[in-house]
């Protein structure tokens, strides 16, 4: 394997783990729901088309497994959201974006492979709600949500490894920062 493609997939493994734990981060600080911690940060990490504003909006109904219902992970619903965002074709065509699909597919499988389900009510079923513990293995779940998510679509989309935005990955914000970002966030509006 020639040296350039070696970094390749150490520099893309390094992404996906950065991505994973900017989520995870995001979510332990309650600054967003699983879902929106993975839209969010795939779509500022990977020069997605969404405002952060736009991107919290959408993936707002999705946590705590659809809408409280404990159904899908909402980990998993901000992942396929974000393969739709980022791999998606845009076109209106009957038989959806085939690609966006077999990508979407293969992320559950394979975060079901991880986990050992993708509902959130068995996930959750053996942590006490709104425990520590609760929020510590969502916040595992959300991860591998965002990894997944993201090594699918910088397999597909090789070219967005030149945009990553390695500095907002780098960042992790104390409870206490986090706090202050959720006030300041409440007082603009």
């Amino acid at each position: 394997m020639p040296v350039s493609s070696e970094k390749s997939e150490h520099t893309i493994e390094l992404a996906c783990r950065r991505i994973g734990r900017r989520s995870a981060n995001l979510f332990l600080t309650r600054q967003l729901w699983c879902s929106g911690a993975v839209l969010v940060v795939l779509n500022r990490a990977l020069q997605g088309d969404l405002t952060q504003d736009q991107a919290i909006r959408l993936a707002a109904g999705l946590g705590e497994g659809m809408g409280g219902s404990g159904c899908l992970c909402g980990g998993l619903n901000g992942g396929a959201l974000a393969l739709g965002l980022i791999l998606g074709h845009g076109r209106l065509s009957p038989g959806g974006d085939q690609k966006v699909m077999q990508a979407t597919r293969q992320l559950h499988d394979q975060f079901k492979a991880v986990h050992g389900s993708a509902c959130c009510r068995i996930l959750t079923k053996k942590e006490a709600q709104a425990s520590e513990d609760q929020y510590r293995m969502c916040a595992r779940r959300t991860s591998t949500a965002a990894e997944l998510s993201a090594a699918m679509i910088l397999d597909q989309r090789p070219d967005l490894l030149r945009k990553v935005d390695w500095g907002y990955l780098s960042r992790q914000d104390s409870v206490m920062t986090a706090g202050f970002k959720i006030v300041a966030d409440r007082l603009r509006k």
